[in-house]
């Protein structure tokens, strides 16, 4: 089972984070300007362009603009990019009830593209540099699949779809689950009355991410809609909780792998080094982040939390490295979030570690061998017990050794 914010870190970079620069209104004009020059034979570069404008159209609520750019950008013939920005716009908000039917259509349109040969052999290329193993790659675009006809189902239901919505989120469940996802599916269900659906639902969303908040909440409104008493209520968010903690530690700790560091050699944020030779006779966690990564700044807080936890363990270190190409924005980044653990310059070494999304954690033994990887954050999870976890078993294994 994956969830659907690992996924959500690549679409944020070239979706969300990389329309940064078009912001202003001098850049906004002149991006707008620059595609419509181009629209009778666009290029690559344009239809980049139109990916980067294009979010920042719809915030503006720029109907007449986001109508020429999205006809341009409808020529792209890499279905990979279009149905990714497509399916993705989702997510930005907007008021204009006609933008918002344009919305509706180009997330119609994403979901049929996902579906077809093209997209998946141009999917291919697009990660080749990647290396993802064709498992990887399948589950990859599974989770790309399920984000996007989560935002569908959620536009059905404010269209009063109901039924139709329900229909979209048992079509992805059947396949493919995820926190969100199950809550989403149970609150569709409540606004049909269908409870008992709806309990079991979001009992599982709570079984899958035993420490969220939310997943706890939607149990037990759905509970008391069912007429569950307080003490029954209250003994089945602990059943829950208990084994969806059994459950997932078992899997965390069932995922073991036993790979050597990569040699590498990189320079910190004050200037010192840091070799892969360093990473021995403790347990390292190692994070890769990256400064406009939004999950990564929800987890780097609770790293230093964990890092402050075992300041005098001498038998653990914590470190964390920066995948910015604008290495600039790390220091400052660093200094605003008071992060007190060390912090270093990737320079291409997450190819080698094996990064395939942000944020990676990697759990490295006193040996210096690679024993566990976590990918992604997710709202609601139990970050510190989780690594707790890891290195509770990685002290039991070296006392047995």
């Amino acid at each position: 089972m994956k969830k659907i914010s690992i996924a959500l870190l690549v679409v944020l970079f070239f979706v969300g984070c990389s329309n940064r620069e078009l912001s202003r209104d001098s850049e906004y004009n002149n991006a707008i300007s620059s595609i419509l020059k181009s629209q009778k034979k666009p290029s690559i570069e344009v239809y980049d362009l139109c990916e980067k404008i294009l979010p920042e159209i719809v915030k503006r609520n720029d109907l007449g603009n986001y109508q020429k750019v999205i006809r341009v950008f409808n020529q792209n013939p890499d279905s990979f990019s279009k149905a990714m920005t497509l399916g993705f716009l989702a997510n930005v908000e907007t008021e204009n009830p006609i933008l918002k039917d344009s919305l509706f259509a180009a997330v119609v349109r994403a979901r049929k593209i996902i579906k077809t040969d093209e997209y998946m052999n141009l999917a291919e290329k697009h990660y080749a540099d990647r290396n993802f193993s064709q498992e990887e790659l399948a589950d990859h675009l599974s989770t790309y699949y399920a984000m996007i006809s989560d935002d569908y189902a959620l536009m059905l239901i404010e269209r009063q779809e109901l039924t139709k919505a329900i229909n979209v989120y048992e079509e992805i469940i059947a396949d493919y689950k995820d926190t969100d996802l199950l809550l989403n599916y149970s609150r569709a269900l409540i606004k049909l009355n269908r409870y008992e659906q709806s309990l079991r639902a979001s009992i599982e969303a709570l079984k899958m991410t035993p420490g969220s908040l939310e997943a706890k909440s939607e149990v037990r409104k759905t509970a008391e809609l069912l007429g569950y008493s307080k003490a029954e209520i209250s003994t089945m968010l602990d059943d829950t909780i208990f084994l969806g903690r059994n459950l997932l530690r078992q899997n965390l700790l069932a995922a073991e792998i036993n790979l050597p560091v990569p040699e590498f050699n990189l320079s910190g944020l004050d200037g010192s080094r840091l070799t892969d030779t360093e990473l021995k006779n403790k347990i390292t966690i190692v994070s890769f982040f990256a400064t406009w990564c939004p999950p990564c700044r929800k987890e780097l807080p609770l790293l230093n939390e964990f890092h402050h936890h075992y300041s005098n363990d001498e038998d653990l270190k914590v470190i964390a490295i920066s995948t910015d190409r604008d290495t600039y924005l790390v220091p400052p980044f660093v200094k605003k979030n008071a992060l007190d653990f060390p912090v270093y310059y990737a320079d291409g070494i997450q190819s080698q570690f094996g990064v395939k999304g942000i944020p990676t954690i990697f759990i490295v033994d006193q040996k210096g061998i690679i024993r566990y990887k976590k990918v992604g954050f997710t709202d609601g999870e139990e970050f510190i017990k989780i690594l707790n976890w890891y290195i509770e078993e990685l002290r039991v294994v070296k006392r047995e050794s």
